[in-house]
């Protein structure tokens, strides 16, 4: 009787250990960095058409004072958060792409302006481009 409790407990610990592991790797891989969808990168421009985001993209674009950027930022699925960064290290926008999605941001300063974008699990867009004629 007593080896039977002690199979059964090995047995149980064995399992314990089996499942601890098997949901380890299953986060693992489920939180990996990966990008699935179209990503462009142009001196005057930035489009980010998300279909599965984990992990952070980076875009620099050379802006001059007065310029305005027109964005459309939509989060669909999961957490999109961006930020543009000015020269001096302000931000000029931050937010989730969940409360403004068509806007304008004017350039206050002239220089190299910072993109930053940070997913979770995302599905989104989000265009960045130089608005015409401004």
């Amino acid at each position: 009787m007593k080896r039977k409790r002690e199979t059964i407990s090995k047995i149980l610990i064995a399992l314990s250990l089996l499942l601890i592991i098997g949901a380890s790797v299953f986060l693992f891989c489920f939180n990996q960095k990966r990008f699935i969808g179209s990503r462009v990168k142009n001196p005057d421009a930035y489009f980010l058409d998300i279909e599965k985001m984990n992990g952070t993209d980076l875009h620099t674009l050379e802006l001059w004072k007065d310029d305005v950027l027109q964005i459309q930022f939509e989060t669909e699925k999961g957490s999109l958060y961006m930020e543009i960064k000015a020269p001096d290290g302000t931000y000029i926008y931050s937010g989730n792409g969940k409360e403004a999605k068509d806007f304008t941001v004017t350039i206050p300063e002239s220089g190299i302006y910072t993109v930053i974008v940070e997913a979770r699990h995302a599905k989104g867009i989000i265009h960045i481009q130089l608005k015409e004629g401004a």
